[in-house]
């Protein structure tokens, strides 16, 4: 009994540590924990129970994906959560546009991380996957592909929401480098700002400046979903969210008043320090 005691304090700590998307699937109930460590002991593996009964198993994959969910080493790399220091970034600083947004915003970019983190560990499992078997490798439907471009929608969102919130909370002003930039690229930096409100209103998600490293040059890209944006060869500087969930409790349906009140809070400095260094 004191053994299990142990055992149950560490389980509970992890899972407090790890979250709510990584926690087992509901078929595995205390209930059902509690009957399969008690057996565990017949076997004298707990790594054994980890590995086969308490993660759950997606045979209409082809493989048998088992989460990391005591053992963070199957994972390669764990994207961190810095929904607190986003939200730290800009509360209080972006006028109309509400710290109430910005929270609710926020969690839907740790849904995002989770979900990054939770693909990653699936992938790890998954190992070196064997190309001539379908149920792996095929353009129609297989693991790899339900896995890889599902990963592509996560990790874009992640990586989308941290460059929007990262270049938000300035004063609007933009610093010297980049005003030189803008010049050149767009004529004047009021120009530059009508380019990206119409290339934020012709968008169904994103807005992006981006630095070309081919031609030297800005431009203002548009993505229509969280996975839609690569432009190769080129580096996102500022990022402008046009979904709905960004804006609608503060502006309702007017996008062009909201992307005016973000081009006054946008951070500058932050928006230059992705420039390539001279």
């Amino acid at each position: 009994q004191e053994s299990h005691d142990r055992w149950r304090l560490r389980w509970t700590r992890r899972m407090a540590r790890l979250g709510p998307d990584s926690r087992p699937h509901p078929l595995h109930s205390h209930n059902h924990i509690h009957r399969v460590f008690r057996c565990s002991h017949l076997s004298g593996s707990l790594d054994h129970y980890a590995k086969e009964v308490v993660t759950p198993s997606f045979p209409t994959l082809g493989f048998d994906a088992t989460p990391s969910v005591l053992n963070n080493s199957y994972m390669s790399h764990t994207y961190p959560n810095q929904q607190e220091s986003l939200l730290a970034k800009v509360k209080g600083k972006t006028g109309k546009i509400s710290d109430k947004t910005h929270e609710e915003h926020l969690k839907l970019y740790t849904g995002y991380v989770n979900k990054s983190n939770g693909i990653l560990a699936e992938l790890e499992k998954m190992g070196t996957p064997d190309p001539t078997n379908p149920a792996v490798a095929n353009q129609i439907y297989s693991s790899v592909r339900a896995l890889k471009v599902d990963f592509t929608f996560a990790v874009g969102g992640l990586k989308n929401h941290e460059l929007y919130f990262s270049i938000l909370g300035g004063d609007g002003k933009p610093s010297d480098k980049i005003l030189k930039h803008i010049d050149q690229d767009f004529g004047s930096f009021e120009n530059y700002k009508k380019d990206l409100k119409a290339t934020g209103i012709a968008a169904r998600g994103w807005a992006w400046t981006g630095y070309d490293h081919g031609t030297k040059k800005l431009f203002n890209y548009i993505g229509d979903a969280q996975n839609s944006y690569p432009v190769w060869g080129v580096t996102p500087i500022l990022g402008l969210d046009v979904y709905e969930h960004a804006y609608y409790a503060d502006f309702y349906t007017n996008r062009g008043g909201y992307i005016d009140e973000f081009m006054n809070f946008v951070d500058w400095k932050a928006v230059e320090a992705h420039l390539p260094k001279a």
